[in-house]
């Protein structure tokens, strides 16, 4: 293909995101539909403008490494640690159920067994990155549904790697499995062996070498190396190049530079991920729908149903709240992008016919459509079911069990929102109370782990997991409440780090003497901003500005201390 077909396909690809996704923000429907009907509407079965699928197919894939690779970014590997019940116990059993029940299915109805054994596979993993973007836009990141949406996902996409190795073995039946297996299971820990201490050892030297050079473009180059340079690793040791990109975030997460470097790759995630979305559309054969018309539609909703069935049943088999498994069962109903990636190894292996193989495509495609809609009911839905639970203990019980190392923001006004949304951005897990129960109810339908209670109750408290938090914010405007909060939080966990709101100076010393580590003087703070800020405007350095707010700030809090330790002598 010459340069300037290539130019023509991109040219073609960048008006039909513009014009539909523009159209789909408008009329309020998720961009996820957008792309896909930009990509059906311009694909070999719609208009024939681009019929070179494959072409734009390989770079989309970039789309879901960069994805996997902010992934690995938010999580880190110390809260992965802490998701690992809910990785390896929800996501493996999950994974387990799934893909057994469809294998059985298929085989019930005639299929042969290394055909059933990659459907039910394929079919069991669920769509990474429509998921993400969905929860992202419904902002339900830090909602313990988010949570264990992600925990899932995690499995699956770890999943991916056996998966593919399984295709390599049924299509070629002269090769031992067990040994085989066992080669690829050994060959695979090797290479995360060595890219893990590698990039440990190698990654923040690199980073601060380049970061010294102060050249924001060297800086960008150099993480997108390290993303796909990694992806290429694993490639080479027989792995996914997502898995790749998913380790090399966790290794970046474990850096001072993070920040900068998902500041550098969440452009490219995004314009590739949608034309990663582009051309699943683009796959979707509509004469194969036609055709087939009344059997993809019995098989879509099979799928979505029997997947949404089992994620329900196993959250509660593990504790879950009956709004919490619905909301994540209707979310992760679909089918996954590296559907796409087995069903096609698998029909060129000759493990699946290329009928068969089309017909799960387009299943495949249908339900991923449908998600935004799904997650849009699911989450009305879970609304409806917890409008009259949140108050109970036992909800919030629920809702906190697989929370540890987390923060308890008490009190969920101005001030509380904002220390939230700091948390949000350092994807640092919180939860949230507070005595309003219109406040408590409006956040909670736009997504936000708030709940209605009172945190001067010992049960309360032992609800929101104050013995697994990691620190407590209290940000009540009523001193009372807040010296009754800090003290019963003391009673239940001496060690927990408090950071208390005051007023002013003097509630200072009400606040730490009641057991509080830090409190902030509200009225002082904005004083010392305010008369920063005038300094600043009248010539001042900012670094003069600094020196003297600090100097300020030492010496009153220290005054401040220092009469409430004589008060307490006398």
């Amino acid at each position: 293909m010459n340069e300037s077909a290539h130019l023509s396909q991109i040219v073609i690809l960048l008006c039909a995101a513009v014009l539909i996704v523009a159209t789909c923000r408008l009329i309020r429907l998720s961009p996820i539909v957008g792309y896909l009907a930009a990509g059906v509407a311009i694909g070999p079965y719609g208009l024939k403008l681009i019929t070179d699928v494959e072409g734009t197919s390989d770079i989309a894939e970039f789309g879901v490494i960069f994805l996997l690779f902010i992934i690995g970014l938010e999580l880190s590997i110390e809260r992965l640690r802490s998701m690992r019940k809910h990785v390896f116990g929800f996501g493996s059993a999950q994974m387990l159920i799934t893909s057994g029940i469809f294998t059985s299915l298929f085989v019930g109805i005639g299929g042969l067994a290394p055909a059933a054994i990659i459907i039910g596979g394929g079919l069991a993993l669920s769509s990474t990155a429509i998921v993400l973007q969905v929860i992202n836009e419904q902002n339900e990141r830090a909602s313990q549904v988010g949570r264990l949406s992600l925990a899932i996902l995690i499995l699956q996409d770890l999943a991916v790697v056996p998966l593919l190795v399984l295709v390599s073995l049924l299509g070629d039946p002269t090769q031992s499995v067990i040994i085989t297996f066992f080669e690829a299971t050994l060959k695979a820990g090797v290479a995360l062996s060595v890219i893990f201490v590698a990039g440990y050892l190698l990654l923040r030297p690199l980073f601060r070498f380049i970061a010294s050079l102060d050249n924001t473009e060297l800086f960008s180059a150099t993480t997108l190396l390290v993303v796909l340079g990694v992806a290429k690793l694993t490639i080479l040791a027989g792995l996914s190049p997502a898995l790749g990109a998913l380790i090399a975030g966790l290794l970046v997460a474990e850096t001072e530079f993070r920040p900068q470097v998902e500041a550098d790759v969440l452009p490219f995630k995004g314009i590739l991920l949608g034309l990663f979305f582009m051309t699943v559309g683009m796959s979707l054969n509509i004469e194969t729908l036609y055709i087939h018309f009344f059997s993809i539609c019995a098989l879509s909703i099979l799928l979505m149903l029997s997947k949404a069935m089992i994620i329900m049943a196993l959250c509660r088999l593990f504790g879950f709240s009956l709004s919490t498994a619905v909301h994540t069962g209707l979310l992760l109903a679909q089918g996954s992008e590296f559907a796409f990636i087995l069903f096609s190894l698998a029909t060129a292996k000759g493990i699946l016919p290329p009928q068969v193989s089309q017909v799960m495509l387009v299943v495949v495609t249908v339900s991923m459509a449908l998600t935004p809609l799904l997650a849009f009911i699911g989450k009305k839905l879970a609304f409806t079911l917890e409008k009259y639970a949140i108050s109970r203990p036992e909800a919030m019980i629920e809702e906190t069990l697989d929370l540890s190392q987390h923060v308890i923001i008490s009190g969920f006004g101005r001030v509380g929102h904002t220390v939230a949304r700091l948390l949000e951005i350092e994807n640092i897990n919180y939860v949230a109370i507070d005595i309003d129960s219109f406040q408590t109810a409006r956040e909670r339908k736009r997504g936000i782990p708030v709940y209605y209670g009172d945190t001067t109750r010992v049960h309360v408290l032992k609800a929101l997991g104050i013995a697994r938090a990691r620190a407590v914010i209290v940000t009540h405007n009523d001193t009372r409440t807040a010296l009754q909060t800090i003290s019963t939080i003391r009673e239940l966990n001496r060690d927990i780090p408090i950071i208390a709101r005051a007023k002013n100076l003097e509630q200072v010393q009400k606040l730490e003497a009641a057991g509080a580590n830090l409190a902030v003087a509200e009225m002082f703070e904005v004083s010392l901003q305010l008369g920063g800020a005038l300094l600043k405007a009248v010539g001042v350095k900012e670094s003069e500005v600094s020196r003297i707010t600090d100097i300020f700030r030492a010496e009153d809090y220290a005054m401040t201390r220092a009469s409430e330790t004589e008060v307490v002598a006398s």
